[in-house]
């Protein structure tokens, strides 16, 4: 097909030619909703599979920080000697442990990018 920016007088086209046309181009437009469908799916498919590796990863890591605070318990030390955190930081602390007040990360990529922002501002 010639790539012409001149508009094309359908009305010199014959009965058969329109009916080509139009259905050339309903079965263009019928593969492209095809394949739309196909990819919304395979990325719906991909999303749920990185978003269960990601819960299965936080999961593990929640394990893990209950058991290290079992282990310690709560009445000695968090800090292992540095100093002690303020009242605030002690609440967010028990809040994080109880899951409540988490933030909820939507994408893990853009949020990795965000700590490593931070990281860099930091040094």
């Amino acid at each position: 097909m010639p790539n012409t920016t001149a508009k094309k007088d359908y009305t010199k086209y014959s009965e058969k030619q329109l009916f080509n046309l139009i259905n050339k181009l309903e079965q263009k437009i019928k593969k492209m909703q095809e394949d739309r469908l196909f990819f919304k799916e395979k990325m719906a498919k991909e999303l749920e599979k990185r978003d269960k590796n990601f819960k299965d990863k936080l999961d593990a890591a929640n394990e893990l920080l209950q058991k290290i605070s079992q282990a310690f318990g709560d009445k000695k030390d968090c800090c292992f000697g540095h100093e002690t955190p303020n009242l605030e930081t002690q609440q967010a602390m028990r809040e994080a442990l109880n899951g409540e007040n988490l933030e909820a990360i939507e994408d893990f990529s853009a949020w990795a990018n965000e700590i490593k922002k931070e990281v860099n501002a930091e040094n």
